[in-house]
C-alpha cells in the first residue's frame, strides 16, 4: 500500500512539473543556436519563469517556405525567427503602398505587435527601424552582421604585412603574397550570393558611403564612372583568387581558409564559427575594404540579420513574451555573442575577451558602419528585381568574362530603374 502511495505521489509530482513548465516552441534557420536556447531555458527557469523551450532549426533554404505553409494552415511555432523589413528612408510610404506583399508575415496577420509588451530601449534606432512598419514593432532583433575582409594573421606576420589603408596597398599585399607562392584570396564563386556580398563589402569604401547616399537619392546612377571603376577594380582582383574559384563553394572556403590555403576572404563574422570548427587554433583578423585613396575613411557594411517574433495565434503568448523580454536585454546580448561568436543587436554589450576579432568587429560596427547601403537591408531590397538578385548572377558573369563592368553596371541600373522612385523622377 505504501509503495502504491509513493508511486502515485511521484506521478502527481511529475504531472505537476509538466504543467508548471509551459512549453514554448521556437523555429529558426540557425542550427548553431541550439546551445544558446538551452542556456536561455536554464536561466529563465532559475529565475522562476516556468517555461521550457523547444528550439527547432530548419535548413535555411527551406525555412521560410515551411514557416509560411504552416502558418497558412492555421498553426505555427510560438516564437519564430523572422527577417528584417526593407526600408526606404525617404520614400517609405510610397513604396510600402505599392509593395505590401513584401511583408507576408504582417499582411497575413501572423505576428503579434510587440509595442508596450517588450522594452526596446537597448537597441539603436537604426536597428529598430528594420522591424517597424507604420509605427508598429513586429520583432526583437537578435543579431547584427558585419561583412568585410578577414585575414590569416600568421600569414600576415610571416610576410610582415599590415592592414591596407588604400586599394593600392591591398594590391601590393596581394603581389607580395603571390611572389611568395601564397594565394591572396579564397573566393566561393559557386555560391553567387557571396559575390554580391563581396560587391557590397567594397562599395561602402569604394566608391564610398557618400556616393551611395547620392545613389539612393537619385542624384547619380549605377552607370556612373565611379561605380564602373569599382566594378573594374573587383574584376581585376580575380587574378589574386585561387585557381578555378568559380567552382568553389562557401563550404569549401570554410575549410580552406582556416587551414591556411589562402591569406584572405571576403566574408561575414558569421563564418568564424565554421572556421574555428575546422581549425580551433586558427588566428585571424578583420579589416574593412580599403578606399581608393588615402584620406577617405573606410566603412563597414552592417545589417540586422533577423528578429524574433511571436505567432499571433500562439496558445502560449504569455510564456513566449517572457522569453522575448529576456532576449531584449544586454544579458541575452552578451550570452548570444559568447555562444555564437557573432555580434548581438543589443547596444552597449561587452564582447567576450576570448574572441578578439568579435571585439574588433563590434567596435567597427558601432563606429564606422556605413549609413548608406544598397545590398541586404538597403532600399533596393524592396522592389523587384532587387539589387541582390541582379548582383549575384552578374558578378559570376563578369568574373567569367561574359560581361564587362560597364555592361554589368547598366544591367543593375536597368533592373532597379524599373521601379525605384528616385530613378523614375
Amino acid at each position: 500500500m505504501k509503495k502504491l502511495f509513493a508511486m502515485l505521489l511521484l506521478a502527481v509530482v511529475v504531472i505537476s512539473f509538466s504543467f508548471a513548465q509551459e512549453k514554448v516552441t521556437v523555429w529558426g534557420w540557425r542550427p548553431q543556436d541550439v546551445p544558446l536556447w538551452q542556456k536561455v531555458e536554464r536561466i529563465l527557469q532559475s529565475r522562476g519563469v516556468k517555461v521550457s523551450i523547444d528550439y527547432q532549426p530548419f535548413l535555411s533554404s527551406e525555412y521560410f517556405s515551411k514557416l509560411y505553409a504552416t502558418l497558412q494552415g492555421g498553426s505555427g511555432p510560438d516564437i519564430m525567427y523572422t527577417g528584417r523589413l526593407p526600408k526606404f528612408p525617404a520614400f517609405r510610404s510610397e513604396i510600402e503602398q505599392k509593395y505590401q506583399a513584401s511583408y507576408p508575415l504582417i499582411e497575413g496577420n501572423f505576428l503579434l505587435p510587440l509595442d508596450g509588451k517588450v522594452d526596446f530601449s537597448n537597441f539603436p534606432d537604426s536597428t529598430m527601424n528594420l522591424i517597424r512598419q507604420n509605427g508598429t514593432t513586429w520583432g526583437v532583433p537578435f543579431a547584427n552582421q558585419i561583412v568585410g575582409i578577414f585575414y590569416n594573421t600568421e600569414i600576415f606576420e610571416k610576410y610582415n604585412l599590415k592592414e591596407p589603408s588604400t586599394w593600392d596597398e591591398l594590391l601590393a599585399i596581394c603581389d607580395k603574397l603571390l611572389k611568395n607562392k601564397v594565394t591572396p584570396f579564397y573566393v566561393s564563386g559557386k555560391d553567387a550570393w557571396t559575390l554580391a556580398m563581396q560587391n557590397a563589402i567594397v562599395s561602402v569604401s569604394y566608391p564610398g558611403e557618400d556616393w551611395i547616399a547620392k545613389l539612393l537619392n537619385g542624384e547619380t546612377r549605377f552607370t556612373d564612372p565611379q561605380y564602373v571603376e569599382m566594378l573594374t577594380a573587383l574584376n581585376d582582383l580575380k587574378k589574386y583568387y585561387q585557381k578555378d574559384f568559380s567552382a568553389n563553394s562557401l563550404a569549401e572556403l570554410d575549410m580552406a581558409f582556416p587551414m591556411g590555403q589562402a591569406a584572405m576572404v571576403f566574408d561575414g563574422i558569421f563564418g568564424s564559427a565554421n572556421w574555428l570548427q575546422s581549425n580551433p587554433d586558427f588566428k585571424f583578423g578583420f579589416f574593412p575594404a580599403p578606399p581608393k585613396v588615402k584620406g577617405v575613411n573606410p566603412k563597414v557594411y552592417v545589417y540586422m540579420d533577423g528578429s524574433l517574433a511571436i505567432y499571433a495565434k500562439s496558445k502560449h503568448q504569455a510564456a513566449a513574451l517572457e522569453v522575448l523580454k529576456f532576449t531584449a536585454t544586454p544579458e541575452f546580448g552578451k550570452l548570444f555573442s559568447e555562444e555564437t561568436g557573432e555580434m548581438t543587436a543589443v547596444k552597449g554589450v561587452t564582447m567576450p575577451a576570448d574572441k578578439p576579432v568579435l571585439v574588433e568587429c563590434y567596435k567597427a560596427a558601432m563606429s564606422i558602419a556605413s549609413k548608406s547601403i544598397y545590398w541586404t537591408g538597403g532600399p533596393f531590397d524592396m522592389g523587384k528585381p532587387t539589387v541582390y538578385t541582379i548582383l549575384s548572377p552578374n558578378m559570376q558573369a563578369m568574373y567569367l568574362g561574359m560581361l564587362s563592368p560597364a555592361d554589368f553596371a547598366a544591367k543593375i541600373q536597368d533592373g532597379v530603374g524599373i521601379w525605384y522612385p528616385p530613378f523614375k523622377k
